[in-house]
């Protein structure tokens, strides 16, 4: 029997542990956005807030993998053909996430000037994996020709 390349079909339950841990990796980055935006690091000191930050990250991951176990076996059965909106989720989270980093790095007392030249450094490795991760896990072709 010959076998044929197909694309492989992922299940809501891998389509979100990548949306789980997407979102745990950027949780950082997107609330820093927020403290620059209300200016927030002016009344706290950022370093004590960070601590604080990366302990509440921590205890969601905790709770939010417990949580995607003991939902994995009704999970694994759900299937649909496209995982759009979760893919508009992501690009989101990156979008964010591309400016966290920035502010982050402006936090960590990095020199301003060169701003620019790490975002797009960063800004091109999340493009190349937003294209991987649409292609390959969400079925979102970005040149797919009608």
């Amino acid at each position: 029997m010959i076998k044929k390349e197909r694309p492989r079909i992922y299940s809501q339950f891998d389509i979100n542990v990548i949306l789980f841990f997407l979102s745990m990796i950027f949780f950082i980055p997107v609330v820093l956005v927020f403290t620059y935006i209300f200016e927030i690091d002016q009344l706290l000191n950022i370093n004590t807030f960070m601590f604080w930050l990366i302990m509440t990250n921590f205890i969601i991951m905790v709770i939010g993998f417990f949580s995607l176990m003991i939902k994995k076996e009704t999970l694994k059965r759900q299937v649909k053909p496209t995982y759009r909106a979760e893919f508009f989720y992501v690009i989101l989270l990156f979008s964010f996430g591309l400016l966290g980093f920035i502010v982050l790095y402006d936090y960590m007392g990095g020199d301003r000037k060169y701003i620019a030249n790490i975002l797009v450094v960063v800004f091109v490795a999340s493009v190349y994996a937003l294209i991987y991760l649409g292609k390959k896990y969400f079925k979102f072709y970005y040149m797919k020709k009608k």
